[in-house]
């Protein structure tokens, strides 16, 4: 039994290894292909909120899992087109956890989200999200981070300024955050975007609609892009 498990634990470290030397090779080939693009050679995790069986919010029949796979799907286009090389935490209707797993299944999924960004070593990590609560008039996209980095808040509010901007339909701020699970674990500088409220009807209305999507996963990526330039940061 102790050799099995020395076996598999040789496994793991190995595995990892050739994880991490395969992402190092994909970004000096894709930073080769991409020289002259804005985040070339940068590396950028896009993390799809909730999949699987866990739904995420819901507003009248739409379940945020839904709309937050478009959104991360249309931001990884817009920062694939920028020079990068994005990394999703899934790319389907699933999550991350085992089917007979016994023991909580949300835990698992995190634990192997967080896992899997770590593993590979991003420039930035980005959790696109959508929010509902009991109040049906609030409205609007905001971006959180956690305060244990600076540049956590910088990547924020270069988001939280671009959202402002493109989309116009928010007065809110980058605000710190420190129970997420993702952005706590996370080495790499982090931001997790609520694009909007499914708990208020109009902005429900908007985003079901592709065209507003992709607007949103633009002005995301326009924000992530901005982060790494000379760009001065933007106020609170």
């Amino acid at each position: 039994m102790r050799r099995r498990w020395l076996f598999w634990g040789c496994m793991m470290i190995v595995l990892g290894f050739i994880i991490i030397a395969g992402v190092k090779w994909m970004v000096s080939w894709h930073a080769s292909q991409n020289w002259h693009s804005p985040l070339a050679g940068r590396v950028i995790v896009v993390d799809a909120g909730h999949g699987g069986p866990d739904g995420g919010a819901v507003g009248g029949s739409t379940e945020e899992k839904e709309i937050t796979l478009k959104i991360a799907k249309d931001v990884r286009h817009y920062l694939q087109e920028m020079g990068a090389l994005v990394v999703m935490t899934r790319d389907n209707d699933t999550d991350l956890s085992d089917d007979d797993y016994e023991g909580r299944h949300k835990r698992q999924d995190l634990v192997r989200r967080a896992e899997l960004i770590n593993k590979t070593h991003p420039d930035a990590f980005i959790s696109v999200h959508l929010n509902a609560i009991p109040m049906p008039t609030l409205h609007g996209a905001q971006t959180f981070y956690h305060p244990k980095y600076s540049e956590n808040r910088k990547l924020a509010l270069f988001i939280q300024d671009s959202i402002k901007r493109n989309l116009g339909n928010t007065t809110r701020f980058a605000k710190p955050i420190s129970h997420v699970y993702l952005l706590k674990k996370s080495e790499a500088p982090s931001a997790l975007v609520e694009v909007g409220f499914l708990s208020n009807e109009q902005e429900r209305a908007l985003l079901v609609q592709r065209d507003y999507q992709k607007q949103a996963a633009a002005s995301i990526g326009q924000g992530v892009m901005r982060y790494f330039t000379n760009e001065k940061v933007p106020s609170d």
